[in-house]
């Protein structure tokens, strides 16, 4: 049963509802009306004046036409002036156009005198110069200066009505002028034919609109009777859902899931306790704000599509792995189901509910993992074995060829002396092709250059070797950095002398030896200078190296900085894995980095790296420093 208050307020509704519905409609039709005879008709007055002008003037370009055919006529003889000015004007006295055909031209000269008026036939032939009209304006002076400017022009006067001279209405007309004759014609429009048709329109739309409100009274009376029992209807069904709500609002607010209700807009109606507590918002937060202001950007478009497959009854799965960003700015993972609903107004409204699946991501993710390092470990596995295998392959002939070298260096030396008392004895001799002068003098290097290649070459292998080594070097070498930068620098002078121009070494003098090998670490700060010279894109870049000692840690900390072309976050992850580089076009193996890696780690050390694009780049490499007895403790 519904309550007497309910029934009371239902009664009450008619009253209220006449204005609701005849306050807009009457606010409807007085802005319509207002705009039609505020703007719409003065703008119908302006464009019916407009064509009326432009009539006249195609009139007045006619009658000029008329004219010059007859001036023609004379210039070609048929005619003379006088009998060619004769026909003309006998042709304009009988023009007649307009409602009536009453609406005429007339012509003057530039004296001015009148020549011809149909209507006003007193005024043909007297000098018309001081005629004015009923405001006192000398029209006819006005015409001869429109014409004197411009040749033609338009102008407005009093005069009387076509052929009634007891009536005077306002006049616009269109004056130009026919030189050879020194004539003036013109032609007119009264502006009262503009004001009867405006009148016109304005008595038929006032008849008009008065129907449609009469029509709009009646429609609003029957809206009336009908909004009662409509409203009162509305009332009961108001009741009765929010009894449902509240039976609805246990259930949700006691249940685990988290449950929102969005409206058409994806604003939140309504959230309950589990959201609350999960995302740490209050209601009041929560309330009005777009759904999309607690997802991450990135997820907005794959929630929007689901959203679309509702409305469109699509087929798709109802359940989307997203996010909840909650009021501590963390991201909640969230498993997230949909429904769409009718709102009792019949707007669409959605049904969320979202289960946090934060456990179920991180099982997911620990699995992930243990898969990566799983690959990982079989890749390096495998990868070492391959390397060791290749590299002793290559090593034994190798290591043949440079004993060779040797052998090959001693026989020249020893081969030089008899060859020289042979030349001296018998003069030039050629060997295999060659003058001995020229051989004498080339073998060296090509001895040289030759065993510069195969050492390389051994090098690589010893990279390789190194790579695939699951024990460390010997580290029981009391180790200065100094003197090893100072080496490395050496060896790379001519290298760096290309790269850079702007190149400095800064020692620290109190640095202390520390245990490790040297060689090794030479290895790795030359392929830091290689990679910071290699950087560089003009030769007006800085590269700088520093050595330090961090007493606090105890820890000797060598810093290669450059201001070269720097790498992106992607590159910077990647750069001490493997055989990646980004050199590969320039005969890069990609093992430089990860081989200076494992060497530093070896010294129980680190190489960091920090660079940005177009900023440079900069490499540390930190070195603690170990009692020798320790060190040597550790080895056994």
């Amino acid at each position: 049963m519904v309550s007497s208050t309910s029934t009371k307020a239902a009664r009450s509704v008619p009253h209220t509802i006449p204005v609701k519905i005849i306050l807009p409609v009457l606010l409807s039709m007085f802005l319509f009306i207002a705009t039609f005879f505020g703007y719409i008709l003065p703008r119908m007055e302006e464009q019916l004046m407009e064509r009326k002008r432009e009539m006249i003037l195609a009139l007045s370009t006619s009658a000029m036409s008329s004219i010059q055919h007859y001036a023609k006529m004379a210039d070609a003889g048929e005619l003379s002036i006088k009998d060619a000015q004769a026909k003309a004007i006998a042709h304009l006295r009988d023009l007649r156009y307009g409602p009536e055909n009453k609406d005429y031209f007339w012509v003057n000269d530039t004296y001015p005198r009148m020549i011809m008026h149909p209507y006003r036939p007193d005024l043909e032939g007297r000098d018309v110069t001081d005629e004015t009209d009923p405001a006192g304006q000398k029209l006819f002076q006005d015409f001869l200066a429109a014409v004197k400017q411009d040749g033609a022009g338009y102008v407005t006067y009093h005069w009387q009505w076509q052929d009634d001279p007891n009536r005077i209405f306002s006049k616009i007309s269109y004056v130009q002028e026919y030189k050879p004759w020194h004539w003036i014609i013109g032609t007119g429009v009264y502006v009262e034919d503009v004001h009867s048709q405006i009148a016109a329109i304005t008595q038929n739309m006032t008849f008009f609109f008065l129907a449609v409100l009469i029509v709009i009274a009646f429609l609003s009376v029957y809206i009336i009777l009908q909004s009662a029992t409509v409203e009162n209807r509305r009332r009961l069904v108001e009741i009765s859902l929010k009894k449902s709500e509240t039976r609805y609002r246990l259930l949700t607010e006691t249940a685990r899931e988290m449950i929102l209700l969005l409206d058409q807009d994806l604003r939140v109606n309504y959230a309950n306790t589990a959201f609350s507590k999960n995302c740490n918002y209050p209601f009041y937060m929560i309330h009005g704000t777009s759904i999309l202001d607690i997802l991450p950007q990135t997820k907005h478009q794959p929630f929007l599509r689901k959203i679309d497959y509702l409305n469109s009854d699509a087929s798709d799965a109802s359940i989307l792995e997203t996010y909840f960003i909650t009021n501590e700015r963390k991201e909640l993972p969230i498993e997230a189901t949909f429904a769409r609903m009718e709102s009792p107004e019949g707007l669409p409204t959605f049904l969320l509910t979202a289960r946090d699946i934060t456990d179920k991501k991180r099982a997911e993710e620990e699995a992930r993992l243990r898969q990566e390092q799983l690959m990982q470990t079989s890749k390096m596995v495998a990868l070492g074995t391959l390397v060791a295998g290749v590299a002793h392959e290559i090593n034994n002939p190798i290591s043949s060829v440079m004993l060779n070298f040797q052998v090959y260096e001693r026989f020249w030396k020893a081969a030089q002396p008899v060859l020289d008392e042979h030349c001296e004895r018998s003069g030039q001799i050629d060997i295999g092709g060659m003058n001995y002068q020229q051989l004498k003098e080339r073998m060296p290097k090509l001895l040289q250059y030759s065993q510069e290649g195969v050492s390389r070459v051994k090098r690589i292998v010893g990279e390789l070797k190194e790579f695939s080594r699951q024990h460390p070097a010997d580290l029981r070498e009391a180790v200065s950095l100094n003197q090893v930068v100072e080496t490395s620098v050496g060896l790379l002078a001519s290298f760096i002398k290309k790269a850079t121009t702007n190149f400095s070494v800064e020692y620290d003098d109190n640095l202390p030896t520390f245990p490790g090998n040297s060689q090794r670490l030479g290895q790795v700060i030359i392929n830091l200078l290689v990679n910071a010279c290699q950087a560089t894109s003009s030769t007006d870049m800085p590269i700088s190296v520093r050595t330090w000692y961090l007493e606090e840690s105890e820890e000797i900390i060598l810093e290669v900085q450059d201001s070269g072309i720097g790498m992106t976050p992607e590159l910077l992850e990647r750069i001490k894995d493997p055989f990646f580089t980004t050199k590969r076009d320039n005969n890069g193996t990609g093992l430089g980095l990860s081989i200076s890696d494992t060497i530093i780690r070896n010294h129980r050390g680190w190489l960091n790296f920090k660079s940005e694009p177009g900023r440079g780049t900069t490499a540390t490499v930190r070195l603690p420093r170990y009692d020798m007895n320790e060190v040597a403790g550790r080895m056994i």
